[in-house]
């Protein structure tokens, strides 16, 4: 398609034409908004900085006004579509106090420019995932639950539910059957959709082999996906002991997870043995799990919503997870000798996770967060040591920021996309 490499020509052969009437309306207008503000002032010996901030601001009000409409008049000379404005840029009030000012005020909305990070919680698992989250205190993301059980919903903590199928179901839950779960979805999907509209990004959270989760699960990220929104799936599988039956339906539930997400995370409950001990309350191992997803929801939201010394922005991580399949996520924490590298191996060592190879991985997004006394040579080593773990032509994106509650600590966060699984071949440990 054509480019605004056009406009040059294009003004120079209306130009005569066209600037000297627009210049005549831009000024008329500023004219017209000046006479309405009181305090406006004239250069004085005693305000000598009125010259500068009014007319300074003026002239900038000018220039812009000026390029922003013969770049709509050359669009609709040359056809070209005007991009989305992000925002509305306006001279602020205050230039025209009595208060000297060196420059224009741009008032610009942060939540048009930020990236909209949205947890779904899908089913009884999905739901205590999102509790977790809301209970430390996760904050950059909006939360939703989606249950068919409705005496379920009232347990949850976040701030949007939705009740799936209630005329399918009559909020009595799917009865451990996928394909009510998958009605169900698709009866509510409208609502849902309503509430997440805006997002940019969204982690659906589900406990495999039961009813809601699984059926209602793919149900979801497939409508998220359809329209543009980067779906990360982050599941559980049950325990050995729940049964063949159950095993199986995890099974499916989780092939139609991966077609239907970007990214998908797995998390076997039968890796929470490698963590809990004889002592260790099922409260506990389960709260384990949830937070490998309060880790990684909380990584990928610092790197592209907190300002830091290295900032990533969203376009970074659509790069890496896009179409990425099977991925995983990991944190770290370490003090003392050698904190960074101590850090970066628990990053790409979570035992909860399913059996993965990371040095197939393609992509791999790495946040490095430490306070005040975090060295260049700290986060060299950390990034190193994630580095030596992937393949060697994986894009890696690298993301750092302080934060002084670290003081004395480092904290490394990695997510991997793209990699192969090897839960085949290599069981989890049996307790």
């Amino acid at each position: 398609g054509r480019t605004f490499s056009a406009a040059p020509k294009l003004i120079s052969s209306v130009g005569k034409r066209f600037v000297p009437i627009m210049l005549s309306s831009i000024a008329s207008r500023l004219t017209r908004n000046m006479a309405i503000v009181p305090n406006l002032v004239r250069p004085s010996a005693a305000n000598p900085m009125a010259a500068n901030g009014v007319n300074g601001a003026v002239a900038a009000a000018v220039q812009k006004e000026l390029q922003h409409q013969v770049r709509a008049h050359v669009e609709r000379e040359v056809d070209i579509a005007p991009p989305a404005r992000q925002g509305v840029t306006e001279i602020s009030p205050a230039i025209f106090s009595e208060e000297p000012h060196s420059a224009m005020v741009v008032n610009a909305d942060p939540d048009i420019m930020r990236p909209k990070i949205s947890v779904v919680g899908v089913g009884g698992a999905g739901s205590n995932a999102v509790n977790n989250m809301i209970v430390h205190g996760l904050s950059g993301v909006d939360f939703m639950v989606c249950n068919t059980d409705a005496q379920a919903l009232e347990q949850s903590l976040a701030p949007t539910t939705v009740q799936l199928g209630g005329k399918l179901t009559m909020g009595l839950g799917a009865g451990a059957k996928p394909e009510v779960g998958r009605k169900a979805a698709i009866d509510s999907t409208s609502e849902m959709l309503e509430h997440l509209a805006d997002s940019h990004m969204c982690f659906i959270t589900a406990g495999l082999g039961g009813g809601t989760g699984t059926g209602a699960g793919p149900i979801i990220a497939r409508a998220l996906r359809d329209r543009g929104v980067l779906t990360v799936g982050v599941v559980t599988k049950p325990f050995p002991f729940e049964g063949t039956t159950r095993g199986r339906i995890a099974d499916a539930g989780l092939l139609e997870m991966q077609a239907c997400c970007d990214a998908t995370i797995v998390i076997p409950n039968q890796n929470l043995f490698r963590l809990a001990d004889k002592s260790t309350s099922l409260m506990d191992a389960f709260k384990l799990a949830d937070d490998v997803l309060y880790s990684g929801v909380q990584s990928v939201t610092q790197l592209i919503t907190t300002p830091g010394l290295v900032n990533l922005d969203f376009a970074d991580v659509r790069a890496v997870l896009t179409g990425s399949g099977p991925s995983m996520m990991g944190t770290g924490e370490a003090e003392g000798e050698d904190r960074a590298a101590k850090a970066a191996e628990a990053a790409i060592s979570n035992p909860l996770l399913d059996d993965y190879c990371l040095s197939t991985a393609t992509g791999v997004l790495i946040n490095i967060t430490g306070g005040s006394d975090l060295t260049l040579f700290e986060v060299d080593q950390a990034a190193r040591r994630v580095q030596e773990e992937v393949h060697p032509d994986a894009n890696i994106i690298f993301g750092s920021a302080y934060d002084d509650s670290l003081a004395g600590k480092i904290r490394v966060s990695i997510v991997a996309a793209g990699i192969d699984t090897l839960s085949a071949e290599a069981p989890a440990d049996a307790p």
